[in-house]
C-alpha cells in the first residue's frame, strides 16, 4: 500500500509536467505562503522569519539582449495557542506548557494521558511582502498580504490543515526609462502588460494601478518511520481582479479577459524516504500554473503571458548531526529544462540559510529566453525544538 501511494503522488506530478513552460523563484519552497495560505505555521517552533532574494537574468537568444530583475520575498508567522510539531517537539508532547501541566488532584493515568491527546490541532496567522524591480524594467510591483491558517492532528501520525490569503497589489509602469526591457519569464507577474507593443515617443504610458485578491488552499499528510507524504492544493485570484496596465476597459466584452487577473492553481507534494543509517531524503514538487478560467478557453486573451511551472528535486540531510553548525545539499529542476543545485546550512536551532543557482539545459536548443537564478534565503526562527537531521523519521515539518 506504501509503494502505491509513493507510485500514484510520482505518477500524478510526472504527468503535469509535460505541460510545464515557465516560472518565478527558483527556490519557491522558501516562501511556502506564496502557493498555498495553508502552509501558513507549517514549521518547527513558535515564530518564524524569511527572507528570500532573486537576482534573474533572461537572455534573448543570439541577439544576446539581456533583461534583468530583482525579487525579494519578506514573510513572518507565529502560531497560535496550543501546539504540537510532532516530531519535532523535544518530548513529542504539547508545546503549550498549559498541556503540559498536569492537576494536583490524583487522576487515573489514562485520564492524564487523554489530556494530552486533547490538543487537535492550532491556528496560525502570517505577513507576506514581496517586491519585484529593476531600473531598466518598466515594470515594478509589490504585494502585501496575510493569511490564516487551521492545522489538525485528528490522529497521531495523519495532519491536515485549510488557509485563506488576501493580497493588496501596487503596480507601476513606466515606459519612459531610458533603457526599458521586459520580459516575461523573469517578471514577478500579477500585473497584465502586452510585451510586444509600439513604444515611440507618443505612445508610451506612465502608470499605476492597484487592486485586492484572495486565496484558498489545504494539505493532508502522514507520517511512519518507514515513509512521510503531504499532498496541497491552492487556488489563487479567486475573483477574477482587474490588474492590466494598457486594457483597463473591463466592461468592454472584447477585451474583459486580457484586462483581469485569471485564476492560479497550484499543487504541491513532499515525500520523505528512509534512506540509509547516515543521511536522510527528501523529495518536493511543485506545478503552479497561471492563467485559468473555470470554463474559458477563448482565444484573445494574452494565454502566452500566464506562466505554467513544475518544480521536482531531492534533498539529503545529515541525521543527528553533532555539530551546531552542518551542511545539507540538493538537486532541483524546473520543467526538465534547468538544474539547481541547492545548499542548506542550518545554524544551531536559530538560523536556517539556503542558497541556490538555476542554469537552463541546452541553451543552444532553447534559443527563445534562457533564464538564470542566483537565490539566497534566510529563515530565523523562535522556539525551534531542533535541527532537520534530529529525530529525522518522526518530523512532519519540512518546508
Amino acid at each position: 500500500m506504501k509503494n502505491q501511494i509513493v507510485v500514484t503522488i510520482l505518477m500524478l506530478f510526472c504527468g503535469a509536467s509535460l505541460y510545464a513552460q515557465n516560472s518565478r523563484f527558483s527556490q519557491v519552497f522558501s516562501a511556502p505562503t506564496q502557493m498555498n495560505p495553508s502552509l501558513t505555521g507549517r514549521y518547527d517552533g513558535k515564530i518564524k522569519i524569511s527572507s528570500l532574494s532573486s537576482w534573474q537574468t533572461a537572455d534573448k537568444g543570439i541577439n544576446r539582449n539581456w533583461f534583468k530583475m530583482n525579487h525579494q520575498n519578506i514573510s513572518a508567522e507565529i502560531k497560535i495557542g496550543a501546539y504540537r510539531n510532532y516530531g519535532d517537539d523535544e518530548n513529542t508532547q504539547d508545546s503549550s506548557k498549559k498541556l503540559l501541566m498536569l492537576p494536583t488532584k490524583s487522576l487515573e493515568e489514562k485520564d492524564v494521558a487523554n489530556m494530552s491527546k486533547k490538543n487537535n490541532g492550532y491556528w496560525a496567522v502570517g505577513a507576506n511582502y514581496y517586491n519585484y524591480h529593476h531600473e531598466t524594467s518598466p515594470l515594478a510591483a509589490s504585494f502585501y498580504s496575510v493569511s490564516l491558517a487551521r492545522h489538525f492532528y485528528n490522529r497521531s501520525n495523519k495532519f491536515f490543515g485549510f488557509g485563506i490569503q488576501g493580497v493588496y497589489a501596487s503596480g507601476n509602469l513606466d515606459e519612459t526609462k531610458s533603457v526599458s526591457r521586459y520580459n516575461v519569464e523573469i517578471s514577478g507577474g500579477g500585473f497584465g502588460y502586452p510585451f510586444i507593443r509600439n513604444t515611440n515617443d507618443s505612445n508610451k504610458f506612465v502608470r499605476s494601478k492597484n487592486y485586492y485578491d484572495y486565496s484558498v488552499g489545504g494539505y493532508y499528510g502522514m507520517t511512519t518511520e518507514a515513509v512521510m507524504f503531504e499532498i496541497g492544493l491552492a487556488m489563487n485570484h479567486l475573483f477574477y481582479p482587474a490588474n492590466n496596465f494598457v486594457y483597463d476597459k473591463v466592461n468592454d466584452p472584447y477585451q474583459k479577459d486580457i484586462s483581469r487577473l485569471r485564476h492560479r492553481i497550484t499543487a504541491d507534494a513532499l515525500l520523505r524516504l528512509k534512506f540509509n543509517p547516515k543521511w536522510g531524503i527528501i523529495i518536493k514538487n511543485v506545478l503552479w500554473q497561471d492563467g485559468l478560467y473555470w470554463r474559458s478557453k477563448k482565444q484573445n486573451n494574452n494565454d502566452s503571458l500566464n506562466p505554467v511551472a513544475f518544480w521536482s528535486g531531492v534533498e539529503f540531510y545529515k541525521l543527528n548531526p553533532t555539530s551546531n553548525c552542518n551542511l545539507n545539499f540538493g538537486l532541483y529542476t524546473r520543467s526538465f529544462k534547468t538544474i539547481i543545485p541547492y545548499l542548506n546550512i542550518n545554524i544551531s536551532n536559530f538560523a536556517n540559510l539556503r542558497y541556490s543557482y538555476e542554469r537552463p539545459f541546452a541553451s543552444k536548443k532553447y534559443t527563445l529566453v534562457i533564464p538564470k537564478r542566483n537565490e539566497l534565503a534566510l529563515i530565523l526562527s523562535i522556539g525551534r525544538n531542533s535541527s532537520p537531521g534530529s529525530k529525522f523519521y518522526r518530523k512532519i515539518n519540512f518546508w
